[in-house]
């Protein structure tokens, strides 16, 4: 691949050698750029003004997306050590990686929210009771608290 880099020099590729690098880099915009010796904006331009270009592009980004995705369903499961044992049978034997409760939690916390696994700030006003509304200034109270804003800064 470096050897097509330097025969590049910044033009614009064959869209198979695109494919090679995108997916090389993983849809990096600027990891890409610097496999073409371009710039990033150059990059852009290209995926702005050639379909094709832009659609190789998205998929090498989704292509990491759903490695990340694999990736997180492996630390959510662990990795289970199995054993045999002397009948022959497979038994669990600890982990090799336990699972990620971090993992749990975020999955949880951005798909799961449908069932309820979101946070929120409940917002009261003193001593529990409700928030009172905004007061609206009429425009001459509005005048004057800019006026003493502007004085004081």
């Amino acid at each position: 691949m470096d050897t097509k880099k330097n025969n590049l020099r910044g033009k614009k590729p064959a869209i198979d050698t695109f494919r090679e690098i995108c997916e090389a880099k993983a849809g990096i915009a600027g990891d890409i750029a610097t496999a073409l010796n371009i710039r990033r904006s150059t990059l852009y331009g290209w995926l702005k003004s050639d379909p094709e270009f832009a659609s190789v592009f998205n998929e090498a980004r989704e292509k990491l997306v759903d490695l990340s995705e694999s990736r997180l369903f492996t630390l959510i499961q662990g990795v289970p050590k199995i054993e045999i044992d002397e009948n022959g049978e497979k038994r669990f034997a600890g982990w090799i990686e336990k699972p990620s409760e971090t993992a749990i939690i975020f999955t949880l916390k951005t798909r799961g929210k449908k069932r309820g696994y979101v946070e929120r700030q409940e917002i009261t006003g003193a001593n529990g009771e409700n928030l009172l509304p905004p007061r609206t200034l009429t425009p001459q109270e509005a005048k004057e608290y800019l006026s003493k804003l502007e004085s004081e800064y």
